[in-house]
């Protein structure tokens, strides 16, 4: 059934749901006529013998007369298609036509009404089934409704109750109170067509509603991926860019700091030191904040031993705790935990480094003790301790301690317990905090305890304990890199042979004419070439397998592991000086063991 119904665009559901019952009417046109031709030839059969056939034919003619008209406004309709603002003229238009129908078949009734009582029931039972069997189609307009009954059954109840008899009377009293009953059934029938519509048109409008939210949605998630991932890239070109004038930066810092350990700028060479190990700290932390959110981190799991990473950390914070008067001691431990090697060593640098901000005397411990199937990696301090209501938020990121006037001026933003717990989390370790206010703080770090490692069959050899007189060939394509390597290990006493590519630094060994101890290469060189491949091509060219450092500011996990696929130790740039020195040495001493 086509109704022709217009776009209403922004109108109210009342106001769709009226254009809907308008263009019922009219969509309902056929069976109207229908019925009022039955109706009509019912009425002629039942009053054929009472009536002369030529008010009749007429009566019958006007009603044809009024459909025919009604046909037409209806191809007006379909030809016109109204918008909003001429609906209810249209429905005006339809009433008008069904005011007329009800208007003939109440003239019919008073014009025609019979003197035999059998044919006036017979006339009574006739207009009051037109009426009711066309409720269905006019109920669903109110105006076109009782602009059909009422001038349609109003004159029968009058004409009946004009024969003034008792039963006359009555039958219209009867009549009268069914014509009420009709009335209040359209009406109510009405209603409930109206609300119907009218709830089916809020449903149209919060479906399409939830529809154009849901787009919205899929587009703003659409643009933060977009400026997730332009972030990501921003933050992955900072991490190289940034990292590389970092690490020329310390390593100069740290050979200037060997230099003048003992003259007049000791102290600002020491300040230096510590504003730049404030300011990679915290660079650090936002990359590391910055790939957790990425979901750029994929663990690499195996067997940490704990000695050498303790040995690595009592030298790289053995400075700052004794710039603050503080004891720093490490627990001497033979136990190792599964886990990846970078994070576990991450996530207790970031702890102590808290310990010692948070510490004004006494000092801090570190140690690992076994407890069930783990170990429990502690970081223990004489400081100020956290108040429980702080405990939780403490590893929130960005979140200080509030009102605390003893807070040092290089207390970061607050992301170091937030990359602890993050790391943890992706881990699967399990921290601990147990802290009193004024009387220090314990964290701890819950890790899976890994199996002993299988003793050595042979008594290693004597191994030197400085870089004197090492050579090392250094492969790096930033020269302020390659001159603060050189810098910081010529304090230590070696020799740095270095350049920019293999080839540079094979004329530079044949310069000193020395063969490296160590090859110190940084993985990304320049023109997409690789730090790995320009090891392997030292050692063709030196026929000897050279023990050998890479460094990196690609601290992507795929980077990661295609280090340790090399069988190389990797040191994340910038590197810190005390970890650069523990592992050239250890490296220099197994070469010269060899």
């Amino acid at each position: 059934m086509d109704t022709h119904l217009p776009t209403l665009g922004a109108s109210s559901p009342a106001d769709r749901a009226h254009a809907d019952q308008v263009a019922t009417l009219y969509a309902g046109w056929s069976r109207t006529t229908l019925s009022m031709l039955f109706g009509a030839a019912l009425f002629c059969a039942v009053l054929g013998t009472e009536v002369s056939a030529g008010v009749m034919l007429a009566w019958v003619a006007l009603i044809v007369a009024n459909q025919a008209w009604r046909g037409a406004l209806v191809r007006e309709w379909r030809r016109a298609r109204p918008g909003p603002a001429a609906m209810r003229r249209w429905g005006r238009y339809w009433s008008i036509g069904s005011a007329t129908a009800g208007a003939l078949w109440g003239a019919a009734a008073v014009a025609m009404f019979p003197p035999s009582p059998s044919h006036q029931a017979l006339l009574i039972v006739c207009l009051f089934g037109v009426v009711l069997g066309g409720l269905n189609l006019t109920a669903v307009y109110k105006p076109a409704f009782y602009g059909f009954v009422l001038p349609a059954l109003v004159p029968l109840i009058v004409r009946v109750g004009v024969e003034a008899d008792p039963v006359h009377l009555s039958t219209a009293v009867v009549m009268a109170v069914v014509l009420g009953f009709v009335l209040a059934f359209g009406h109510r029938l009405n209603d409930v067509l109206t609300d119907a519509l009218a709830t089916r048109h809020r449903n149209t409008d919060l479906i399409v509603e939830l529809k154009s939210r849901t787009r919205a949605a899929l587009e703003a998630r659409a643009a933060a991926e977009a400026a997730d991932r332009a972030k990501s890239q921003l933050l992955a070109a900072a991490s190289h860019d940034l990292r590389q004038p970092l690490h020329a930066l310390g390593l100069f810092v740290a050979a200037l700091g060997h230099r003048a350990r003992d003259g007049e700028l000791a102290p600002l060479v020491a300040s230096v030191r510590n504003a730049l190990g404030a300011l990679e700290s915290q660079f650090a932390q936002l990359i590391d904040l910055s790939r957790l959110e990425a979901g750029a981190l994929e663990p690499a799991r195996e067997r940490v031993p704990l000695a050498p990473l303790f040995e690595r950390l009592a030298r790289e914070f053995a400075v700052e705790a004794a710039s603050r008067g503080l004891a720093l001691v490490f627990a001497r431990t033979r136990l190792a935990v599964d886990s990846d090697p970078m994070l576990i060593e991450r996530m207790i640098r970031n702890l102590l480094s808290n310990a010692l901000r948070c510490t004004h005397r006494g000092g801090v411990v570190v140690g690992a003790r076994r407890r069930g199937t783990d170990v429990v990696i502690e970081v223990v301090d004489s400081g100020i301790g956290i108040a429980s209501e702080h405990r939780e938020r403490i590893f929130d990121e960005f979140f200080q301690v509030p009102g605390r006037a003893d807070r040092p001026r290089a207390a970061g933003m607050g992301l170091g317990l937030a990359i602890v717990r993050r790391f943890a989390l992706l881990l699967g370790h399990r921290l601990t905090l147990v802290s009193r206010p004024g009387h220090g703080s314990r964290f701890g770090i819950a890790a899976p305890r890994a199996a002993d490692a299988a003793p050595p069959r042979h008594r290693p050899r004597h191994r030197p304990e400085s870089l004197a007189g090492a050579c090392i060939a250094v492969i790096d394509d930033d020269p302020s890199a390659v001159e603060g390597l050189r810098a910081l290990f010529s304090s230590w006493g070696a020799q740095i042979a270095g350049g920019a590519h293999a080839d540079e630094v094979l004329a530079a060994l044949g310069e000193v004419e020395r063969y490296p101890d160590l090859i110190i290469a940084d993985l990304r060189l320049a023109d997409d070439a690789s730090g790995l491949a320009a090891i392997e091509r030292l050692r063709r060219e030196l026929g000897e397998p050279v023990p050998a450092l890479v460094v990196s500011g690609d601290l992507r996990e795929a980077a990661a592991r295609e280090v340790r696929e090399a069988g190389h130790l990797l040191l994340p740039k910038p590197v810190v000086p005390a970890s650069l020195e523990a592992a050239a040495s250890s490296l220099v001493a197994g070469s010269l063991a060899r």
